[in-house]
């Protein structure tokens, strides 16, 4: 068997005219995309653990060989549609291009197609909403870079749709209230100021209480702000990592260079030499304004704002 890696695209064939497909497609994703470098190729002997190294959300898989193969080999990693990556399967001669996983949220539909076309192979697509043309609420969360926080009620909207009704949803960053689907965008940017050693557990439970009391939910968070003499605090980038976002850091200089009006203390200043860091960390990310004032509690202080109001509802 031979695997091979592309950017984002993880290959595996199992014949020798499955490999040289496997080369073939490999040159063409790099020519389709200046980002990707050549494809990198090595013989395996265990597809079983080679698939469970691979099977990570962002990652695209692609069999060369039987369908039946895949499955056998997704099988026990298979979580849900939130998660799973996208699994495409070719057949060796490079006729048919078959998303089986995530082809939505994942991106499997729109990778498939592409691949189809660079090989000049027919797409097989399944799902419903692709083969009569309907909107498909799951791609255009995951093309948008949007939260869906409800999955029932996102299999409700789209059944609605099937059905010929014009179901409604709302896109938003606030905590999800009543019936209608909601769709959260990544636009909150949190600062955080802590003291050295703070708790993980205790600083994540103080930063969701935060988010729940302003209203907001926390799949809107898109970044974790402090100062740059916490860049290496574990607890922040703990933080940061449960949210699955970056973790941004400025220096005293630059965080006291943001213009507004903040929550000002003379003890906070002669420690990190500046008089906030919560709220002037926001600031300092790209947000015009805050949306949540200082909060403290126990050594520890939160503040909010939006980078900008992409929040909209286009119904």
């Amino acid at each position: 068997m031979d695997i091979g890696k592309i950017g984002k695209y993880n290959l595996i064939c199992f014949t020798d005219e499955g490999a040289a497909l496997m080369k073939r497609l490999g040159y063409l994703l790099g020519e389709s995309d200046a980002k990707e470098k050549s494809l990198e190729i090595e013989k395996i002997s265990d597809a079983k653990t080679w698939t469970k190294d691979v099977f990570l959300k962002g990652n695209v898989l692609i069999f060369i060989g039987a369908m039946g193969i895949a499955v056998r080999m997704i099988a026990p990693y298979i979580k849900d549609k939130k998660e799973d990556p996208a699994v495409i399967v070719l057949d060796e001669k490079g006729q048919f291009v078959i998303p089986v996983l995530s082809g939505h949220i994942g991106g499997g539909v729109q990778a498939a197609r592409m691949i189809a076309e660079l090989l000049g192979a027919n797409p097989v697509i399944t799902t419903a909403t692709d083969v009569r043309g309907v909107f498909a609420i799951d791609t255009f969360a995951a093309q948008n870079d949007l939260y869906i926080e409800d999955m029932t009620k996102a299999k409700e909207y789209t059944a609605r749709l099937l059905e010929g009704e014009k179901p409604k949803y709302k896109i938003s960053y606030k905590t999800p209230e009543g019936e209608e689907l909601q769709l959260t965008c990544r636009c909150i940017v949190v600062g955080i100021g802590c003291k050295k050693g703070t708790d993980g557990k205790a600083l994540k439970e103080f930063v969701l209480r935060c988010l729940e009391k302003s209203g907001i939910s926390p799949h809107a968070v898109t970044a974790v702000t402090s100062i740059d003499i916490k860049k290496d605090e574990k607890a922040l980038r703990d933080l940061a990592s449960f949210f699955e976002v970056s973790f941004e850091t400025y220096s005293a200089k630059t965080l006291m260079e943001q213009q507004g009006e903040f929550d000002s203390s003379d003890f906070v200043r002669s420690i990190t030499g500046t008089d906030n860091v919560c709220e002037r960390a926001v600031i300092a990310y790209g947000c015009k304004e805050l949306l949540v004032k200082k909060i403290a509690e126990n050594g520890m202080t939160f503040a909010a704002g939006m980078i900008e109001n992409i929040c909209f509802d286009p119904n």
